[in-house]
Formats: structure tokens, sequence, C-alpha cells
């Protein structure tokens, strides 16, 4: 698969209809470089391929149209948004084109009206067919299928995780085509009932007798059974693979966040302290009015008093009296005839002088009670003010302390929201909840994937045994020997592929390893090489040490050589195809023949890497890739491009117009003046 161009019409800051961008399919210079700054289009461009062969991009349907385009629509006014791309696969040259048309209703709400893909192909003759509509995105993922693409359409932060997949290993058995020998072996496996030699099995004529047809009975029930456990392993096995898929995702982000996860904590805290601050301001202001109000009167009377106490000091007549005595009372003494005291009234007549001369002083009778009276009062007062200045400037220093504190931690509040805003907002316990629960539905089916593995087992060794006794039973029957034979070459073809499938995986897997190394030390300088596991995942190695941690630019570096590495394979096997005469090898030639070398479509892959990593792996890339497009900023572009310019055969530059964020075009040339 070789890529001739692609065209953008509206499609996000490629305003109108743009200019084509023709690549490079020259043998020599495979290379294609379009420059472009940051906020320009270049994550767009990269974009833009994957949204016309699979409709997948990571923008939302109503974020595709043009901005500019978008704000001069009128209501019942329609545009289109299209992607097409120009390929050629397997000697044919397929013209593909996504369209998605919106339009503006009444209300100036935005629209998606329809969406269309239109696939059609050139003949032998020049003559374009078109192919029918229902068949379009099967005849793209026949020529790259979508699970393969994202080793040829990636960024730099994919690099990082292309070999972390979990499909990966899927992918690389269909990119070397081992995957088409599982496919036929599959076809033949004689243990499920809906094989070629499963329904060979069924057509065996084992007799009518009880026995007979018990056997033939319990094989039918058991495979079907079996294939039932089959499935429902496979699916709980996916789901298995998507949980953990899940729980390297949330630990990557758990990971990842850690610094949001303290930010969030200390938010926490903060509106903890802003609730506590407030409320005790609250209180301060209470403390301060109740203060206020009990000691400000006699403060602010402070004056008054001493003059009046000056008036009382001087006066003539002044006599206590009894504090609170009322003339009721010592009229009652009086007419009783003896004192509280007990002392009798009725013949003591200097006793009774007594009492009467107290009853003269109670008011209005003596102005002197009075006056002692209000002595005691304003003394009372001149107490209670002595304490009021300095209660009052505590209070109000509290108050102000309160506030300032209540100001700090607001704006604490502030920054650490402000840091929060700009990680995305993550809510890093709602993460870690959905890793708890995330666990407990991985830990339920894989006890079901085991349950169902001994189902199978179980079935199995029911089925292997009902075989045999079938078997016994249908030798002596004439008609049965042409079925047994089929069974025997079906049988004897199925251990055939599935040793070859068994040999071809080891063999592609050596070779794999050994490419990637090779091209590994090519692009590292130093005692490390990489090993692989049974799922095609690699880690790094050292001479002594073994297993080694990786940093963010080793890492980019390991999953360059294996992205190299896996298409160096495709392209060698598919160079050595015609050199296979051994007929012994024939099937060898048909896995060969399905294999498809594929372009790399790369933006920003240098942006983990060092100056000499990247030098590099831009001397690599070209030489194992059949066909290279780089979408790069200039400042990477720079330690590239004394590696690279002699491969490059043709080259663009994203130019936003009048510096707008919603406006680009791609023009021709420009990396050389770099």
């Amino acid at each position: 698969m070789i890529i001739k161009s692609i065209q953008l019409c509206n499609f996000r800051q490629y305003k109108g209809e743009q200019m084509p961008i023709v690549f490079s399919t020259d043998e020599e210079q495979n290379v294609t470089i379009i420059l472009g700054v940051n906020t320009s289009g270049k994550t767009t461009l990269s974009q833009a391929f994957r949204w016309c062969l699979y409709d997948q991009c990571n923008y939302k349907p109503q974020e595709l149209l043009n901005r500019e385009v978008e704000d001069d629509m009128n209501p019942g006014e329609a545009k289109d948004v299209y992607v097409e791309i120009i390929l050629e696969h397997e000697k044919r040259e397929y013209q593909i084109r996504r369209t998605n048309t919106y339009y503006m209703n009444e209300k100036y709400q935005l629209m998606l009206k329809n969406s269309s893909l239109k696939v059609q192909y050139r003949e032998d003759d020049g003559q374009t067919q078109p192919v029918r509509s229902e068949e379009c995105e099967d005849t793209i993922n026949k020529i790259l299928p979508e699970d393969l693409s994202d080793y040829f359409f990636f960024d730099g932060e994919q690099v990082s995780e292309i070999n972390n997949k979990r499909d990966v290993a899927k992918a690389v058995r269909g990119l070397l085509g081992i995957d088409v020998i599982a496919e036929a072996r599959d076809r033949l496996d004689p243990k499920r009932a809906t094989t070629v030699t499963g329904k060979f099995i069924k057509e065996l004529d084992i007799g009518s007798d009880d026995k007979s047809m018990g056997w033939k009975t319990s094989l039918a029930q058991k495979q079907s059974d079996r294939d039932e456990y089959i499935t429902r392993r496979d699916n709980a096995k996916k789901e298995i693979e998507g949980f953990e898929q899940r729980k390297e995702d949330l630990a990557s982000l758990l990971k990842a966040n850690e610094d949001v996860k303290i930010l969030q904590k200390e938010r926490e805290t903060l509106e903890r302290i802003i609730s506590q601050t407030k409320d005790s301001i609250e209180k301060s202001k209470k403390r301060i009015k109740a203060d206020f109000g009990r000691g400000a009167v006699a403060f602010f009377a402070i004056p008054a008093i001493d003059r009046a106490m000056k008036v009382i000091d001087n006066a003539k007549e002044f006599d206590e009296g009894i504090p609170e005595m009322r003339r009721p009372a010592i009229d009652h003494i009086l007419n009783r005839g003896y004192c509280i005291c007990g002392t009798d009234l009725t013949n003591n007549a200097g006793a009774v002088e007594k009492v009467e001369y107290e009853g003269s002083l109670i008011p209005p009778a003596h102005i002197g009670t009075e006056i002692s009276n209000k002595k005691r009062e304003f003394n009372r007062y001149l107490q209670e003010s002595v304490n009021f200045p300095k209660e009052t400037i505590d209070n109000f220093k509290d108050f102000k302390r309160l506030l300032n504190q209540l100001d700090i931690h607001n704006k604490q509040m502030g920054d650490v929201s402000e840091k929060i805003s700009g990680s995305g907002n993550i809510d890093i316990s709602r993460l870690e909840s959905e890793y708890r629960q995330n666990e407990i539905y991985l830990k339920d089916k894989t006890g079901l994937f085991h349950r169902l593995n001994q189902q199978i087992e179980d079935a199995e060794n029911i089925i292997e045994r009902a075989e045999k006794e079938i078997e016994k039973l249908a030798q002596g029957a004439d008609k049965n020997q042409k079925l047994l034979l089929y069974i025997d070459y079906a049988t004897a073809v199925f251990n055939w592929l599935n040793d070859t499938y068994i040999r071809k995986e080891k063999e592609v897997k050596g070779l794999l390893l050994e490419s990637v190394n090779h091209i590994f030390k090519k692009m590292y300088h130093g005692e490390r090489s990489v090993d692989m596991d049974e799922n095609y995942h690699i880690k790094l190695l050292t001479t002594s040490l073994g297993a080694t941690d990786e940093s963010k630019g080793l890492e980019t570096v390991k999953n360059f050589a294996f992205i190299a590495g896996l298409v160096d394979l495709a392209r060698r096997k598919v160079q050595s195809a015609d050199d296979i005469d051994d007929m012994d090898l024939a099937l060898e030639r048909e896995i060969n023949e399905s294999i498809e070398p594929y372009p790399l479509v790369m933006d920003a892959p240098f942006s983990n890497a060092d100056e000499i990593h990247i030098q590099n792996i831009s001397d690599i890339l070209p030489d194992i890739a059949e066909q290279v497009i780089l979408i790069v900023m200039e400042k990477d572009w720079i330690h590239a491009q004394e590696t690279l310019s002699k491969k490059v055969g043709k080259s663009y530059r994203i130019e936003k117009i009048n510096n707008s964020e919603t406006n680009s075009k791609i023009v021709e040339g420009g990396a050389e003046n770099v």
C-alpha cells in the first residue's frame, strides 16, 4: 500500500478546499516532510487519515467543521467537510472520500445532516469503477485492517505505548500472515462440531441400536456444550483483556496524576479550613456585638459619671439608708408591733423612733438614699468599663486576623484549583473507585474463565471417549470407510497446519526479535538489548542486570525499534515471496502473498527523543519502510534534517493565515530552508 495524496476541505483548521498533498512515491527518496508550528494543524492532519479511512479521530463530529465557516453560516445553509485519500494497493489505485454534511438550523445550532463514504478504483484500462456503499468499509479493511492501523498511523505520544497494546500479538500475526494458518487450522479442528472434520464425524452411520445412538447423542451434546463453553470462555477472555487494559490505563492515570491527587487532598483540606475560618469569623462578629453591647454604654458614660460622682461627693445631705428598702415595709413593722430582730415595739419608744428614722430615709422622704443607690450604680458602671477598651481591641484584632487568614486560604484555594484545572480536572477519587470496581469485575471474569476451561476439559474427555466408541462401531460399516478416510485426511491436515503454525510463529518471533535488536542497536548506543515475551511485548535488557527501568526517551527508542522491525520483516518477506520454489513451501508462498508493505505516517515522532536518537531514527526509517510521511515541528526537523534531507522527495509547510488558530493552509516546499 502506497498513499499517493490526501486532500482536506473545511476539516478543522483547513478552511475551504485545500490543495492536495501529493506524497513522494519514489523508491529512493521515499520520505515526505510536513512542517508546522504548534496549533497550526499538524495533529489535525494526522487525524484526517484515520477519519477518512475508519471514521475514527480524537474530535467530536460537531468539532470537525471549520470554525470560521460555521460562524458565517445562516439558518438553512449547509456545508461539507471531506477528506479524500488516493492510494495504491496491489497495483490498483483507490480513491476514498469520507464526507460529513452540516446545516445550521433556525436556532443557529449546527447539526450533522448526513455522513457518506465513497470508494472507487481504477481498472487496468483506466476506467473508474465505484465500490458498492455496503462494501466500502470492508474494502478499506482489506487494504489495511483497522486493528493494524495503529502501527502505521500514530503520533509521538502513541509511540511510547505502541508495544503495550493488548492486541499486539494479533496485529503481528496478521501483519506477517501467520493468522492465515490459524484460520485454516481452525476450520479443520476435529474437536469442534462446526468444522469440516466435525461435520464428517456427524455423518458417520454408527447404527441404530441404543448403544450407538446413546454415544452419538452424547457426542453431539458434548460437542455443542464444549462449543458453547469455548465461546463463553473466549468472550470472558476478551472481557478479561478489556478489564486488564482498563486496569493498566487506570493505574497509569493514577500514577501520572499523583500530583493531582495531592492537590485534590490539599483542596479538600483548604475547603475544611475555609469553612472553619468562616465559622470563626461569624462567632467573632457575635462576640464583638455582645461585648460591645455589654460595656459600651458604661464606657462612653464615664465622663458624665465622673461629673456625677463629684456632685455626690460634695453633697451635704448624704446617708446611705437601707438599700432597696420601701415605705410599706416600715409601716408593716410598726403596725405589727415587733422588729425583724424580734424587739417588742409596743412599750419601747426608743426602738420605734429608730424604725421611724429609717423610714424617713426612704425616698422621697430622704434624698440621701437615692444618692447612695446612684453611687453604687455608677461604681458598677465604672467596674464594667474597666476591661472594655482592651476587650474591644482584642476582639477587633482577632476579627482582622481571621479575615486575613480567610484571604490567604482563598488565595491558596485559587492557586490549587488553577493547578488542578490545568491538569484537566481529573477526579482522582472517581478513578480510584473505578479501579477498585474494575478489580472486582476482573476477579469475577477470571474465575469464570477458569471454570469454563475446566468445563471444556471435562467435555473434551467425554468427546474423546465417545469418538473412540463411535469409531469402533463404525469400522464395520462399508459406507463409513470413505468418511473415515476424509476424517483421517482432515485430521492430518489439521495436525500439519497446527505444527506449521507453531513452527512459523516461533520462526516469526525469532526473526522479529532479531530484526528489532538489530535496529535497536543502530538507534541506541550502549549495552542494552531487547527481549520479547509470548505476547510480543518487548522489554529492555542489560548485559549484567537483566530487565531494566526505562526513561521516556529510551522507551520511545525501544518502541521505534519494534515498529521498524515489524515493518522491516514484513517488507523483507514480501521481497522474498517470489524466491520460493520448493513445493513443500507452497503454504509459505500463500502466506507471503497475503503480506502487503505499508507506509508509516507519524505526527511528532521525535517528541520524546533526544538529538542523537532523532538522527539515528531518521537514518533507519527510510530504509525499512516503503514510504515515510513525517509531520514534524521545525525544532525537531533541525536535528533530523542533515540525516533525512537526502531521502526527502516531497516537502510541505502548514501556515497559519493571519496568525489565526482556525484557518491554516498547506503550501509546498519549505523543509529545505529550515
